[in-house]
């Protein structure tokens, strides 16, 4: 045994010792490896769980998730997709927000574009008049 492991046990009933012997002999596996198979499983599926709800609680960026659940960004963000999360990062969401606002029939929706345009544009005068006085 290299210095590197560290032995972990676990009590299983003898139902569930013999359910590991035969999942053993049909994949072919040792009851070790089928075992230490099902927890790394478990860590990275827990991991991609407790990112995606990070995610989801604005506590970390798309980039951040994937760093918690140890993914690429790629793989992270089609997670988010699969599990139907919106994704605010999206750079067309805005652009879409419009015609959900017209299917929808969502007066407040489109008073919420309008004063997000009213403010985008005192910000955009405000840069230009700061950049037009230096």
């Amino acid at each position: 045994m290299s210095a590197n492991t560290i032995t972990k046990s676990i009590r299983l009933s003898t139902t569930e010792s013999a359910e590991i012997g035969q999942l053993s002999t049909q994949t072919a596996l040792s009851e070790a490896a089928l075992m230490k198979k099902w927890v790394m499983e478990g860590m990275q599926a827990q991991k991609m769980d407790l990112a995606v709800y990070a995610y989801m609680r604005n506590q970390v960026d798309l980039r951040g998730g994937a760093i918690m659940a140890d993914v690429a960004y790629n793989r992270f963000l089609r997670e988010l997709q699969t599990r139907r999360v919106v994704i605010l990062e999206d750079e067309t969401f805005l652009d879409r927000l419009p015609g959900l606002a017209e299917a929808f029939n969502d007066d407040l929706l489109r008073q919420a574009l309008a004063d997000l345009a009213g403010s985008t544009m005192s910000a955009a005068l405000v840069e230009n008049k700061t950049l037009n006085a230096v």
